[in-house]
């Protein structure tokens, strides 16, 4: 476990994906993705091993909500969001969940406003920025497994001259892929305040 990572937080991601997650090797090629994108722009972000394990945590437990929002799954991110927060944490800090809890909510739909989502509001300004970032890594990993199928097999960024580049690679022609990350590049973009540009390789 890095140094500064709650030694709960592996065991409670672990408890939560047993009782909830229906899907796990997507909600697990979603992490490895996102994961990969945070060691590629860590010279952008500047987030150290503590913003890693949480990115891991809310990349696997982003789409428990699933399992009360049957059949259609409509508002599953903010159910997963309270799935998270209400759990049992055994040594993770309050701070830690509300951060989990928040990266996972924002995987979808609308990005985080401090006039209009309270919980978001509530953190700190480098909280908030931290938040945004990591949030917008899982949006573009969620996008890049768009159809659960884990067509994606790899993914790397890059900035170059002003724009991030995200080039994905794998099979089946990654089409739909690559449409998914684009529609949520929403929030990489506010956080980076750069161009967002996602390709298949080729």
């Amino acid at each position: 476990m890095p140094e500064g990572v709650p030694s709960g937080l592996a065991v409670g991601v672990e408890a939560l994906m047993t009782e909830y997650e229906t899907e796990p090797v997507h909600v697990l090629h979603v992490r490895d993705l996102a994961v990969s994108l945070f060691d590629d722009l860590q010279f952008l972000h500047r987030c150290g091993p503590l913003d890693r394990a949480i990115l891991d945590a809310a990349s696997c437990l982003h789409d428990i909500g699933w399992t009360v929002t049957q059949p259609d799954g409509k508002g599953h991110h903010k159910e997963s969001a309270r799935l998270i927060r209400e759990h049992a944490w055994t040594e993770v800090p309050p701070a830690v969940v509300a951060m989990v809890s928040l990266v996972a909510r924002y995987h979808r739909k609308s990005i985080p406003s401090e006039a209009d989502h309270e919980a978001f509001a509530e953190r700190s300004a480098d909280e908030r920025r931290r938040i945004r970032w990591l949030a917008g890594l899982l949006r573009i990993a969620d996008g890049l497994d768009r159809r659960h199928i884990q067509a994606t097999q790899h993914v790397r960024a890059a900035c170059i001259e002003g724009t991030v580049r995200i080039v994905a690679s794998g099979v089946d022609g990654l089409e739909a892929e690559v449409l998914g990350a684009r529609k949520k590049a929403d929030l990489l973009a506010v956080a980076t305040g750069l161009k967002i540009e996602v390709e298949a390789e080729g």
